[in-house]
């Protein structure tokens, strides 16, 4: 098996060569045109073979280049997903719930001890919002709120009016759990 080029200088090529460009390469990765032309040349001698030509003002691949980059655009691909996947699992035993204060200590909190028995492999975090919360931005699973529910881009479940003053005269404040009050 042969030894692999710099990834360094890869990454260099299947930039340059996705966008035709040495500048804009150098732009997406952070670093100058001229980094990116000593990273190719680099690469270019380590194969033994041209990869671009360099013509006015433009790149062109050879043939070299483009029986090179669309395995190299494929690997890079997969690495990315790869990555990807490995850093989102840590969240993925973690249940973050956005509720009020008052909800969350008197209702929430005495549920949880039972879904922490259902499912151990889950850790639960709670955030005790008193603002509404955005889900993407505030990187929180589910948000509950005592609101009208009109909100754009998110899904929206209403689970129950406000109580009504007879379902609430019955309901002392340790009482509620049997009843419809949310």
């Amino acid at each position: 098996m042969h030894r692999l080029p710099p990834l360094n200088a890869l990454k260099a090529f299947e930039v340059a060569g996705r966008h035709m460009s040495f500048s804009r390469a150098a732009e997406e990765l952070h670093v100058t045109p001229a980094a990116i032309s000593h990273q190719i040349k680099a690469l270019e001698t380590d194969l033994g073979v041209k990869l671009f030509r360099r013509l006015n003002r433009s790149l062109q691949l050879t043939e070299a280049g483009q029986a090179c980059l669309p395995g190299l655009r494929s690997a890079f691909e997969t690495m990315v997903s790869a990555v990807g996947r490995v850093r989102d699992k840590e969240d993925w035993n973690i249940l973050t719930i956005s509720a009020p204060p008052a909800f969350g200590a008197r209702w929430l909190v005495p549920r949880i001890v039972d879904f922490r028995t259902a499912n151990p492999q889950i850790q639960v975090r709670i955030d005790p919002a008193i603002r509404s919360m955005d889900p993407v931005r505030d990187s929180v699973d589910v948000a509950i709120e005592f609101s009208q529910g009109h909100y754009s881009g998110r899904s929206v479940q209403r689970r129950h009016s406000d109580c009504s003053g007879k379902t609430y005269s019955r309901c002392a404040v340790l009482n509620c759990s049997r009843e419809k009050i949310l």
